[in-house]
């Protein structure tokens, strides 16, 4: 067993990508984005893992934590530094020295067992460690071993690193290695990360970062390792329009709710779990749930930004629409395989439903949905369109991507 340390810290991040047209479903398509927090833990039963002997620096170039080059699909995105909202968080790294065709990557050895990252304003280039204002050389914790620096090393087949950052005094993480398909041709190693997420407290749940993993000939070893993190949370809202804009001033839409089909709740809070392959052919990490049996019922307030009115009446977005109820987005637990979901409305008092298929129902984290019910002339509602983007997670709910540069 080796204890992987605990950080300790709050701050929120995230990360916005370009929205790419995912094709029709009558009418209606799925717009999908790019997404992009933090870590620290304790692990239990770790595999065959060998510490990584330090190497001579003339020999090797250092390992540093920072920003490279804006990959072209990233050029229209709004890069926020990670240090404008968390300003340490801890590091796992790992490196392959074996590559097989069929059993992938293997021979695993630990480089770095979560080492602790700070920033400090205007310290970039100040050491070979630190080019973009994070440093992890001797920045250990009181009673932690001390952080020495750690270089590439060209004769590895892969590098893969993930970090935990913005966790609470409230909320421990911790880390366990795993053994996933044993005996199996499938058989690879993996770390996993698990932690509590509620919904109702965003801001004091801990980002985790996407996997980064590059084989020894990719342009990006050997350059600063760029991280993104994210939320383990999803963005759901609906919303109404009208075939025929012109009555939206005379229709009302009460008693609106949008609920599972077959009469599941909708979770807000539970257990959850990132995965980090270490071996074998997988390089991307796995996001599941464990949620509480409690839930929501359904959600109940539609979205719009805002409301117009005539004499003192609303009639924008539609008759009588509540005003203090703008902007209104439910921040939930990510889900998969819910289902279809039901809408149910009484348009001018008349009771009618819409059902959006099980494909366009699962959530996944870090990304926003849009459900977009039409209220056709007739009166009847039916599923019109349905957007989804990555979109990220900021105290404020304001859009930034976020880096560890």
């Amino acid at each position: 067993m080796r204890g992987l340390g605990l950080l300790r810290g709050l701050g929120p991040l995230g990360l916005m990508g370009p929205l790419r047209g995912l094709g029709p479903l009558g009418g209606l398509r799925l717009l999908a984005g790019l997404a992009a927090l933090a870590l620290v833990a304790a692990c239990s039963e770790a595999p065959e893992v060998s510490e990584v002997p330090e190497a001579p620096q003339s020999s090797q170039s250092p390992i540093a934590f920072s920003g490279a080059l804006a990959s072209e699909e990233a050029v229209t995105r709004a890069e926020t530094p990670l240090s404008a909202y968390v300003q340490n968080f801890r590091i796992y790294g790992f490196k392959n020295m074996s590559h097989d065709a069929t059993a992938g990557y293997g021979d695993l050895q630990q480089v770095f067992p979560g080492y602790r990252v700070l920033w400090t304003e205007n310290s970039a280039n100040s050491t070979i460690t630190n080019t973009h204002g994070w440093e992890y050389v001797n920045r250990q914790a009181l009673g932690e071993e001390e952080q020495t620096v750690k270089y590439w090393d060209w004769s590895a087949t892969a590098y893969r690193f993930f970090a935990i950052a913005g966790i609470s005094g409230t909320n421990e993480v911790t880390g366990t290695y795993k053994t996933y398909n044993g005996g199996t041709d499938g058989e690879y190693q993996a770390y996993d990360v698990a932690y509590q997420a509620d919904a109702d407290y965003p801001a004091a749940i801990p980002y985790y970062s996407h996997l980064w993993f590059q084989p020894t000939d990719s342009r990006q070893f050997g350059q600063p390792v760029q991280l993104e993190f994210l939320k383990p949370f999803a963005t759901v809202r609906f919303m109404f329009t009208f075939e025929d804009p012109a009555v939206a001033k005379t229709t009302e839409l009460t008693d609106k709710k949008f609920r599972p089909t077959n009469d599941n709740t909708i979770k807000k809070k539970g257990n959850v779990i990132v995965s980090y392959p270490l071996t074998g052919n997988n390089v991307t990490e796995t996001f599941s749930t464990h949620a509480e049996a409690e839930g929501m019922t359904a959600l109940t307030q539609d979205y719009y930004a805002a409301v117009s009115k005539e004499n003192g009446t609303v009639v924008e977005p539609y008759l009588n629409a509540d005003a203090s109820a703008t902007g209104k987005e439910y921040t939930l637990l990510p889900a998969t395989a819910q289902g279809s979901y039901t809408m149910t409305v009484l348009v001018n008092g008349q009771p009618k439903n819409a059902v959006v298929p099980a494909e366009f129902m699962d959530w996944k984290p870090g990304f926003k949905y849009t459900y977009i019910f039409k209220v056709h002339v007739d009166g009847s509602v039916g599923i019109d369109i349905v957007q989804s983007a990555f979109t990220p997670w900021t105290d404020h709910q304001a859009t930034h991507t976020v880096y560890n540069w």
